[in-house]
């Protein structure tokens, strides 16, 4: 501020007489903005939060609409740089901070209504009466625009600020407790669900486990579509066959379109159904992440008996539920098994509209079954 109005002081190279008609007025005016700001800066550093104190900011708010209503007289004639220069932008963005954006507005909207009442108010050596310069009159009034939107945009960028800060601070506070409850509550709720023999206790625990894992897991943003999907057929599995199934699913896990969510969804079900049928299965856990090219990886491995896949035949229901629901949309399907050691099923499907380019082993060299 202080530097833009010195070179208007002494720069005379746009004609004979100065460009600042009281300069030693207007050096007055920013050496007291000048204390101020050291008077700022002082509280600033022993207690941040005094700036925001309402003796200060009113101070604040003087000292800007001072510059700008005695601009003109200052200067004494109509031109586009104001005395203050960003000083007024600085008091809204204080304002809004400790009172939100309506204070923010109403202090921009009057700082401006206080350059243009200062312009009316003081004489100037322009050739031409106060007020009949059109292009001058709009100048002050989009000034006193310009400060209301500023006034707006603070208040929203800072209401943006405290809305991520809360997200934030919550999701780290979800963490902290689900890594406290992940290794004592659901730990134990698993323990009594393999060991006991009573069928009502292994439900209730069965069914805590769950409401507290969707407690836990279930706001996070990539539990959205895809993860949806696969938490829907992991709890129906569960319902359905009493295994107990762990979903992971990455947190860049896109959404994924209707499409690949229907043909994941019925995909993985399948998997589930297999796994506690056939596998014998009694845990199963469902990985899902991103992969390349549009497509979405997901794995289902269960810790059931397993079986032979060199010698094993194509059962229906992988044919046509997972490996034909996969293909027919341009991903693909495999199976890893050994005997004893479970089975994984792993899918890659593509998320985005038509068909992709098939990858790896084609139907025929695709051992499932």
């Amino acid at each position: 501020m202080v530097g833009v109005f010195a070179w208007e002081v002494f720069d005379r190279s746009r004609g004979p007489r100065p460009d600042v008609s009281r300069p030693v007025l207007g050096l007055a005016l920013l050496a007291g903005a000048v204390a101020f700001m050291a008077l700022l800066t002082a509280a600033y550093r022993t207690n941040a939060r005094a700036l925001l104190r309402p003796a200060l900011i009113t101070t604040e708010i003087c000292i800007a609409a001072t510059l700008l209503f005695l601009d003109t007289l200052v200067y004494g004639s109509a031109h586009s740089q104001a005395l203050p220069t960003i000083w007024p932008v600085a008091v809204i963005f204080t304002v809004a901070l400790a009172a939100g954006g309506r204070a923010a507005v109403t202090t921009g909207l009057g700082l401006g209504l206080v350059r243009y009442a200062g312009w009316l108010l003081y004489p100037t050596d322009d050739p031409s009466p106060v007020g009949t310069s059109s292009s001058w009159n709009m100048s002050r009034v989009a000034s006193a625009v310009l400060f209301a939107v500023a006034g707006w945009v603070a208040g929203y960028l800072l209401d943006q600020q405290e809305r991520s800060d809360r997200a934030i601070s919550a999701f780290r506070a979800r963490e902290e407790v689900a890594r406290t409850l992940h290794d004592g509550v659901l730990q134990t709720a698993a323990v009594i669900q393999r060991r006991s023999d009573d069928q009502a206790l292994v439900d209730l625990a069965r069914t805590q486990e769950h409401e507290l894992r969707e407690f836990l897991f279930g706001a996070r943003t990539s539990d959205q579509g895809i993860a949806a999907a696969l938490r829907a057929a992991a709890r129906r599995a569960e319902q359905r066959y009493g295994i107990s199934v762990q979903v992971v699913c990455a947190p860049d896990l896109p959404p994924g379109d209707d499409r690949a969510i229907e043909m994941i969804g019925g995909a993985v079900g399948e998997a589930l159904t297999n796994a506690a049928k056939h596998g014998d299965a009694g845990r199963v856990t469902i990985y899902a992440e991103p992969g390349d090219d549009d497509l979405v990886f997901v794995s289902i491995k269960d810790n059931g008996a397993g079986f032979d896949v060199g010698t094993a035949t194509m059962g229906e229901g992988i044919k046509r539920s997972i490996h034909g629901r996969v293909t027919e949309a341009g991903g693909r399907a495999e199976v890893d098994a050994r005997p004893g050691r479970g089975v994984e099923v792993r899918l890659w499907v593509p998320i985005a509209g038509g068909h992709n380019e098939r990858r790896g082993p084609t139907q025929e060299g695709t051992n499932v079954s």
